[in-house]
């Protein structure tokens, strides 16, 4: 946004914010009006999500955007008033974390109007960045890339291991025939 070769100032970005403002003032006054309405097709889920959009411009306009146009003003005014005047470039940040506020919001009132074609039914989203939100699709080519599982229930074991199982085996056949209870160890040879 602010990264152009032009030098952003506090009179630019009141005429930026005065746009965007009006924007979302006239979006979010043309569903509060339809909310007024005896629509039918207006549930309580679609009135909520509604509100929730037209609450979220309340709140930005009453909060950040009230105090980013406090700072353009300070810096196009340069009055001190006791605090810092902000720089052109203090004015570029602010700008940076406040207009992706506003896309976010302009972004929900373009779904509510995505829904409202459709006659205000649920829309699925699908994010093609989010991974855990992707849809698996398992075609021959991945199953042959799928580990096989043993379907088997017998262990498969080494010739060695065998032959160190035996002698156990002989051994405590042996142990329990006489009255003898010596300790032995066996290793595996290698």
């Amino acid at each position: 946004m602010s990264k152009s070769n032009a030098v952003m100032n506090g009179r630019t970005f009141l005429a930026k914010l005065d746009d965007e403002e009006k924007i979302i003032k006239l979006r979010a006054d043309g569903y509060n009006k339809l909310l007024q309405t005896d629509d039918s097709r207006l549930t309580e889920d679609v009135r909520t999500d509604i509100n929730a959009v037209i609450g979220e411009v309340n709140l930005l306009l009453k909060g950040k955007l009230k105090q980013f146009r406090g700072l353009c003003e300070r810096n196009v005014n340069k009055s001190p008033g006791g605090e810092p005047i902000p720089l052109d470039t203090d004015l570029e940040g602010f700008w940076d974390i406040t207009f992706p506020l506003i896309d976010k919001v302009k972004e929900k009132f373009s779904k509510l109007d995505v829904r409202k074609t459709k006659q205000w039914a649920i829309i699925e989203e699908y994010d093609p960045n989010d991974v855990n939100n992707r849809p698996r699709i398992i075609d021959d080519r991945l199953k042959q890339l799928q580990p096989q599982q043993n379907k088997s229930k017998i262990p498969v074991t080494k010739p060695a291991n065998d032959h160190l199982k035996k002698l156990i085996q002989e051994k405590r056949k042996a142990a329990a025939n006489t009255a003898n209870h010596d300790i032995e160890i066996f290793v595996a040879q290698k």
